[in-house]
């Protein structure tokens, strides 16, 4: 079904190659996960595979790529649309209307199928994925999981007979990543063709019939399901590769709670985007100075909005925010805060990865040595003269987080961090998110990520049906309840 045959690939005014001879060959029906860490190359496969490399994304290609039997040299990406279904990372990048139904129809349009047969592809595209609640609604009020389900829809419904999905379950919470993998299995089950690269591997499992490690654009191991199926945490962490069960995460009894004085408290916060829909509801949150708040809920619940509340992105409908026992308005909060957004691409400026860094400070000395540390430490020294917009989403997502460990406030808020990153990178982190806490900063982070949140967070609020149903510290204890809450089921540990 796919053949890639020694092919390398450099990106246009990219220093070094990011495939290097790689060769692989996928049957028809079959499941590959692509493994790897952030950079690897991952993401540069699957655009060979629907030709967005070298058509789209330009640069310099070496070897052959074979699909469904015709050479892709001699393809467009348009030629390839009714062949490779294409899901990005971020459904939003890929749609055309405001509604769903139109959204699943646009691809059958697009090569003029009758209107009769496009209708017949929506009903059954809902029925197979499940997904008829989400049909004529607004594209803007769905949550990130319900977007990844149209998207994956839309390329359903073309009926191709090869997918492609890269880092699906970045933005998902567990319950969302959970009815993902249910549609993959179905799809698995109709005999596609399904390649994902993929971080998050956990949910994949059971489902995947091989898993491909990529280093430096280059293969350099494979594993069938058995193997893949019997990867311990140990043995993916040592690859580079993020845990495989979950449920044996505990977090460190050593975890730092500081009960230091307050820094952050709000009280009866409410925020309304209509008169008829309430976001939060009378939200109370107090924060002292070294914690590490992890803001848990399922998409769409208020969270992204809470933290552009605290850092003045948007006024508060009710109530109050203060920092220091001290009433702050919001232009106050966006000059005291920074917010490292779910999507990097909303707050990356500048024409290179260093220019980024020091943007505001360029003469100051001891800032330019503090971001080179900080750079290296992320893993991003080596492209520091880069374009933002040429990386990799993990490494865009490392360079928002060290921008954010460079301004000097108080109160650090970081919406989805992990969102894209590979293991080391998420220990990275992590790690740097608790030197920040050391220094008496508060940090308030949203996430699904519940290895990052064992790892990192020194306290839960959980949001549910706009307020705080439950606050309570990140011990070993609260392990099963912090799984039910992220999962939305119960478990007995």
């Amino acid at each position: 079904m796919i053949q890639i045959e020694h092919v390398s690939f450099q990106y246009a005014n990219a220093k070094e190659p990011t495939l290097r001879d790689v060769s692989l060959t996928i049957q028809k029906g079959e499941f590959v996960v692509l493994l790897g860490s952030s950079g690897c190359g991952k993401t540069t496969i699957t655009r060979l595979i629907n030709r967005l490399v070298p058509e789209f994304f330009e640069g310099e290609l070496e070897g052959r790529v074979i699909v469904d039997g015709q050479n892709t040299d001699e393809l467009s990406i348009q030629d390839l649309a009714g062949v490779v279904g294409s899901v990005f990372q971020d459904p939003r990048s890929q749609f055309f209307a405001t509604d769903t139904t139109a959204e699943i129809a646009f691809s059958c349009e697009n090569v003029g199928i009758p209107r009769e047969e496009i209708c017949r592809r929506i009903e059954q595209a809902a029925n197979d994925l499940q997904i008829q609640r989400l049909l004529e609604r607004s594209i803007f009020e769905l949550s990130s999981g319900e977007k990844q389900s149209i998207a994956i829809a839309s390329v359903y419904a073309l009926a191709p007979k090869i997918l492609v999905l890269d880092e699906p379950s970045a933005n998902l919470d567990a319950a969302a990543t959970e009815h993902l993998m249910e549609i993959l299995h179905t799809l698995k089950q109709q005999g596609y063709t399904i390649i994902i690269s993929e971080h998050r591997i956990h949910y994949l499992k059971d489902i995947a019939d091989r898993a491909v490690l990529i280093e430096y654009g280059q293969i350099t191991r494979e594993l069938d399901a058995s193997a893949f199926r019997s990867l311990s945490n140990e043995e993916a962490n040592r690859m580079g590769l993020r845990s495989t069960d979950l449920l044996s995460i505990r977090p460190p009894v050593t975890q730092k709670k500081t009960g230091a004085e307050e820094q952050i408290c709000l009280e009866n916060l409410s925020y309304r985007y209509t008169r008829e829909s309430e976001t939060l509801a009378n939200v109370n949150l107090s924060a002292g100075k070294g914690d590490i708040v992890g803001i848990v809920g399922t998409n769409g619940v208020g969270k992204s909005t809470l933290l552009e509340i605290v850092c003045g992105l948007k006024k508060e409908t009710n109530g109050e925010v203060r920092f220091g026992g001290q009433a702050v308005n919001s232009k106050t909060r966006v000059r005291d805060t920074f917010l490292v957004m779910q999507s990097s691409d909303y707050q990356l400026f500048t024409e290179s990865v260093e220019k980024e860094l020091f943007l505001g400070n360029d003469n100051n000395e001891e800032l330019r040595k503090k971001g080179r540390v900080l750079l290296e430490r992320m893993g991003l020294l080596d492209y520091r003269q880069q374009h933002p917009a040429s990386m990799s989403g993990g490494q865009k997502q490392r360079l928002c987080i060290a921008v954010a460990c460079m301004k000097d406030t108080d109160v650090i808020c970081f919406d989805e961090p992990t969102s894209g990153l590979d293991y080391s990178s998420m220990v990275n982190v992590s790690s740097l998110l608790h030197e920040l806490a050391e220094q008496g900063k508060t940090l308030l982070v949203t996430t699904h990520d519940y290895e990052f949140l064992m790892h990192t967070c020194t306290h839960i609020c959980y949001l549910l049906n706009g307020r705080v149903e439950s606050f309570f510290p990140v011990e070993p204890r609260y392990t099963p309840q912090i799984y039910s809450i992220l999962f939305q089921k119960e478990v007995v540990l």
